[in-house]
């Protein structure tokens, strides 16, 4: 399973694979990706919804 990887333990025990450890974090922040704001809302009338899903029928 894939996030069985996620929980797995791990030791960083020298000083170079902790230096190495922070640097691959702080890499993995600066290339994350942002969320994507879509532009919407969310319906709760139901005569909207029943109106936005006769409009998909047609």
């Amino acid at each position: 399973m894939a996030t069985s990887s996620i929980t797995h333990n791990f030791v960083v025990s020298s000083p170079d694979s902790i230096e190495r450890f922070v640097t691959a974090l702080d890499k993995a922040e600066q290339e994350r990706i942002p969320n994507q704001v879509l532009p919407g809302r969310q319906l709760t009338d139901s005569k909207e919804i029943l109106t936005l899903m006769s409009k998909r029928r047609k």
